[in-house]
């Protein structure tokens, strides 16, 4: 019996998307699993045959009653993803579904397809989510499966030597403005560093808008001080709207990016995330972005440097792979 991981690879360096599920590899492949690399690809117009000529590729070296961890979604669309997993189901495989992100709950217009991704779901035989507000807002909407894992963050791999953050009053926002508009018009006192590709004819006078890196140099750079900003929304205040509302299921990889850095957060009090950072004394949660400044204010250069240090240990596992390794052995 062999265990396998699928794997997307083919989009840009860029995507959050592909690295993600590439830094969960990184850390099972010394598992000795098996890779099934899935190709992001606008296959809108490819004929079913060579579609599923190209799926028995991928699926050449699973065998009966094999382990098959589907990292989801694949991003290929909800009928390319059921198809494979249908697939996986005629080799009787035992199924994992790997939960990264729900669609539906990500995009309003997509809402509709919430029963297909339900179905498929239901197909496997143990469901690993990010938290387990989600895996409760998955049962609300007709899931089945009653064996779960909550991966508490997502691992990102690295060696990289870093700083010990100094206490400065800066937040740092890295990804796509898109999903939270208001940053531009950026109104509260604390400095907002923006890490991303700018768009050409967009005013961006209310920030500092400090370009695209890459995931090594981001880590570097964040390490220097301050705090990672996780937000979503439609809101200039407070995370509301579609993606918003998703921080309450969901957890950010953008967090993990800023932990593993070194990097104490900032998150909305309401969403799943807050939970654990609370907990674990690796950040600061509020309400809305108006209590920044106070929230910011009142903490001391010790309070700062014991947050650094919580995240220190926290950075630590996700660069060791600590939280995907315990989810993995929780499912025995």
């Amino acid at each position: 019996m062999k265990i396998h991981f699928t794997n997307l690879f083919g989009q840009s360096s860029k995507s959050v998307a592909l690295m993600a599920q590439n830094d969960i590899m990184n850390v099972v492949r010394e598992l000795g699993v098996n890779e099934l690399g899935i190709y992001f690809y606008d296959h809108s117009n490819e004929p079913a045959s060579e579609l599923n000529s190209r799926m028995d590729g991928i699926l050449a070296g699973v065998a009966f009653g094999d382990i098959v961890f589907v990292q989801s979604p694949s991003w290929n669309g909800i009928e390319w993803d059921r198809r494979l997993v249908d697939k996986l189901k005629l080799l009787q495989t035992k199924l994992v579904m790997f939960i990264h992100d729900v669609p539906p709950l990500m995009f309003e217009s997509n809402y509709y397809l919430m029963p297909n991704y339900i179905d498929m779901y239901n197909q496997s035989d143990l469901v690993v989510v990010p938290s387990e507000q989600m895996y409760h807002r998955l049962v609300s909407e007709g899931l089945t499966v009653k064996k779960y894992v909550v991966q508490k963050l997502w691992d990102l791999t690295h060696s990289l030597d870093l700083y010990t953050p100094q206490f400065e009053k800066k937040l740092i926002f890295s990804g796509n403005p898109s999903r939270f508009p208001h940053i531009i018009d950026w109104k509260y006192e604390t400095p907002l560093h923006v890490y991303t590709e700018p768009v050409e004819g967009v005013d961006y006078s209310k920030i500092h808008m400090e370009g695209w890196r890459t995931k090594q140099e981001l880590l570097l750079e964040l390490s220097k001080g301050g705090f990672g900003l996780v937000w979503d929304g439609d809101s200039a205040e407070t995370c509301s709207g579609v993606f918003g509302e998703y921080l309450r299921y969901n957890n950010s990889h953008k967090a993990s990016l800023y932990l593993a850095s070194g990097f104490p957060l900032v998150v909305w009090k309401q969403s799943a995330l807050s939970h654990f950072v609370l907990e674990n004394g690796c950040g600061i949660a509020v309400e809305s972005l108006h209590e920044l400044k106070a929230t910011i204010d009142n903490l001391s250069d010790t309070d700062y440097q014991d947050l650094v240090e919580n995240t220190k240990r926290v950075g630590k596992g996700i660069r060791d792979g600590h939280y995907l390794l315990t989810a993995l052995n929780n499912l025995k």
